[in-house]
């Protein structure tokens, strides 16, 4: 439990101004329709994404992203994303993070951007933020089938309905943030919430709406803003798919979002229309996508099922966000320690290891996106596996990285994208 003199307490004591959607009606029609867009009540592409954005039907799959960096770098205004889905490399966030920090360093820094909500993935310990979480909360992600939805973006939800449960966060950027998202799934029987933060009003905020509905609002803080909270009134419940934060202006987001122990096929445990619409509000330069690990454990791999399953899945994608380039990054090595003798390999690879990678090798060419090729840059072979482990690149599950493995691994697919976007190195 909170102590409610900490992060919470200082934001109920924080001067408010006037908020947006809960307080007067606006003046004038276009006052009224930035107040139903701030609310989640429409939904819009944002301009900050598209201007820099080519138009769709790019042979090249990094060339969106290169469209974008090279804006930005002439001066150009706008927002850049690069979003990146995956299972457990990706939910311990060391890697977006290096990669948010290489491209924002040259190119524009703009704050974090999108996350799970509050702690419902509690893999997400993101540097230079600290999550709080109060209450009772009920968290689910989409990692099987069963489970019920929906989900969007993020694969997370949580859910409250308790009077004064809250979650926060803080940020340890002395240029704070000075914009609030949330993505909410509501209907009916939804209820209402407040946001506390330097700017916003503390009137309570309904999230009802007569059908089921996503709404993503976005709300203006106070520039400089270190900390802000969301209350819940106790009216019923308040279901988060997603919340975020960020600095308006121009410059690049990298925004990612794993689940332990996912595969491709979590993607299709996400609302399509959710995911659609998430898509289309902030279309990313380039989707990432980093999945294999846990295909190459199954002993009953397909490759053709695999192959097929990866074209229909970019093919969605390019259906939603079809100025989007898209990446794939093939799957590391891993595998299992075992006892050999003197000079043999002591690592055991993952069952179907090579065949998955090789999968995702000819359907990246045939379907033309881009391929990163994770063993070849960082990792070469299983039986590198324990001097890496000793290295201190690898835990000695001979699976996942250490944070300073994540980083190089960042460093290495940073430089990748660069080239492949026609940039040099930073300074060139």
């Amino acid at each position: 439990m909170l102590k409610r003199r900490g992060l919470f307490s200082t934001l109920a004591c924080a001067g408010l101004l006037a908020g947006c959607g809960a307080d007067s009606p606006p003046a004038g029609r276009r006052d009224a329709e930035s107040a139903r867009l701030a609310e989640g009540l429409a939904t819009a592409p944002d301009p900050d994404y598209e201007a820099l954005l080519p138009p769709p039907g790019a042979a090249d799959p990094l060339a969106p992203l290169g469209a974008a960096l090279r804006a930005l770098q002439g001066g150009a205004q706008g927002r850049a994303l690069v979003l990146v889905l995956g299972d457990s490399h990706i939910a311990f966030p060391r890697m977006a993070e290096r990669l948010r920090e290489h491209l924002q360093a040259r190119f524009g820094a703009i704050g974090p951007g999108r996350m799970p909500p509050g702690r419902a993935n509690r893999s997400f310990v993101p540097a230079g933020l600290a999550l709080e979480q109060e209450g009772e909360w009920t968290s689910a992600h989409a990692l099987r089938a069963a489970t019920p939805g929906p989900f969007g973006l993020t694969g997370y939800r949580l859910t409250g309905e308790r009077a004064g449960d809250r979650i926060g966060l803080r940020s340890s950027d002395l240029r704070g943030f000075d914009r609030l998202h949330l993505a909410l799934h509501c209907g009916p029987d939804s209820g209402s919430f407040r946001v506390l933060g330097a700017g916003i009003s503390e009137t309570p905020r309904a999230s009802r709406t007569p059908a089921p509905r996503l709404r993503l609002i976005r709300l203006d803080l106070s520039p400089g803003t270190r900390e802000v909270a969301l209350e819940l009134v106790g009216d019923g419940p308040v279901a988060l798919l997603g919340w975020g934060i960020d600095r308006r202006g121009s410059g690049v987001l990298v925004e990612s979002f794993g689940i332990n122990g996912a595969t491709l096929a979590t993607l299709d445990n996400r609302a399509p229309d959710i995911l659609a619409a998430e898509l289309a509000v902030a279309p990313p330069a380039l989707i990432i996508l980093e999945y294999g690990t846990n295909e190459a454990t199954d002993r009953d791999f397909d490759p053709a099922a695999y192959a097929l399953a990866l074209s229909r899945r970019i093919a969605a994608l390019r259906a939603a966000s079809p100025r989007s380039g898209i990446l794939l990054m093939g799957a590391p090595d891993a595998g299992r320690p075992i006892r050999r003798g003197r000079g043999a390999c002591p690592v055991a690879p993952l069952t179907a290891l090579e065949a998955v990678r090789a999968t995702q090798r000819q359907v990246a060419a045939r379907e033309r996106v881009g391929f990163f090729d994770w063993s070849a840059e960082v990792t070469q072979d299983p039986c590198r596996l324990p001097g890496l482990v000793r290295a201190g690149l690898m835990r000695p599950d001979l699976v996942h990285f250490t944070a300073d493995g994540y980083r190089q691994t960042a460093d290495r697919l940073h430089a990748h994208l660069l080239r492949g976007a026609g940039l040099g190195p930073a300074g060139a």
